[in-house]
């Protein structure tokens, strides 16, 4: 049986549940499937939410894909940014992509979200001229990150 994943492209009022599932990503601990980390609340929640809904603004720049799992609250996310870039001999794409953050609730996860949000956030990349796109990973994205096709990159 295969199950369908809806995905949907986010809007400014979805800030508040992207700036808590980013806040969620950033508790991934070092060592995979261990204890997460702890990280504070603070100012930067509030900055992190007014800077999420500023970037949602710039529909050209700027997309998250997300599952939503009730009336305002979502179960996963894929949130990136298209950065302009210089012309090159080998390619006259205008942007590199970023992305910054793929997270899904604890509850929500191993059902597809990640890589339905992730799917859909890369296709949007590829359809507005990305040539290449970044991300950093925790242990435990690693695979769906190395199913795309990422590979990892020494400092």
């Amino acid at each position: 049986m295969t199950v369908t994943v809806t995905v949907r492209r986010a809007v400014v009022a979805d800030a508040g549940e992207l700036a808590r599932l980013r806040h969620l990503s950033l508790t991934c601990p070092a060592v995979p499937w261990t204890e997460p980390r702890a990280v504070p609340d603070g100012p930067w929640t509030t900055e992190c939410r007014e800077a999420i809904a500023a970037l949602l603004r710039d529909q050209d720049r700027t997309a998250a894909f997300v599952v939503d799992a009730g009336p305002g609250r979502l179960a996963a996310c894929a949130m990136g940014l298209l950065l302009p870039r210089l012309p090159g001999p080998d390619s006259a794409k205008p942007f590199n992509g970023d992305i910054s953050t793929v997270a899904t609730d604890p509850e929500f996860r191993r059902l597809g979200y990640a890589r339905a949000t992730m799917t859909a956030l890369m296709d949007w990349m590829a359809v507005s001229g990305c040539k290449g796109v970044s991300l950093s990973s925790s242990p435990e994205g690693e695979p769906l990150y190395t199913s795309f096709g990422f590979t990892y990159d020494a400092p």
